[in-house]
């Protein structure tokens, strides 16, 4: 019987080693598999914060990219407006310069048409001291003679088209004859 005690006990003990390893295992695996699922829950956690955090950062960059188009789309505007603005001004500069040309001629054909009253009226006043100095009038011959010193005679034609006396020498003519007629009257 001792030896059955012994093996009673060796049975007891081990059995009791046994049960206490066992039970001592279970803990173990229990713990490693909620680490397991702590750290399978963390990382599903991890996962959705990225997603989510991804998905901000689409959202992010589209509104920056529909920003941008809108930014590409005025800056063509702009390049168009330019674009029309430097045709407007060209069109501009041309407008003002055949302004300017017509402007000039304008002034030119005005000045023509002075000078061509001007000599209008000098030749109007020398074909009358002439008729006055055919008629004998002196006083009337004086009066045009002044007329003609205050700047009527610079308009005379110098040469003549026809080949007849100049009028300006015709003047001059027609002025010594009138002042020898004064001279010559009591």
């Amino acid at each position: 019987m001792k030896l059955e005690r012994r093996d009673c006990g060796a049975s007891t003990l081990e059995e009791t080693p046994s049960s206490a390893g066992t039970g001592g295992k279970k803990p173990v695996i229990v713990y490693i598999f909620v680490l397991f699922i702590v750290a399978f829950l963390l990382m599903a956690l991890s996962l959705l914060i990225h997603q989510r955090s991804n998905a901000e950062a689409l959202g992010a960059l589209s509104e920056s990219v529909s920003a941008m188009q809108g930014v590409q789309g005025t800056q063509e505007k702009i390049i168009s407006l330019q674009e029309q603005l430097a045709e407007a001004r060209e069109q501009l500069d041309r407008a003002e310069a055949d302004a300017q040309e017509e402007q000039e001629q304008a002034a030119a054909l005005l000045a023509e048409r002075d000078m061509l009253e001007s000599r209008s009226r000098a030749l109007l006043a020398l074909y009358e001291l002439q008729q006055h100095y055919s008629a004998g009038e002196l006083e009337a011959c004086r009066a045009l003679i002044s007329d003609f010193e205050g700047g009527l005679a610079d308009s005379l034609p110098r040469e003549s088209e026809t080949g007849v006396t100049p009028p300006a020498e015709r003047y001059l003519e027609l002025k010594e004859a009138v002042e020898a007629l004064e001279e010559g009257a009591p």
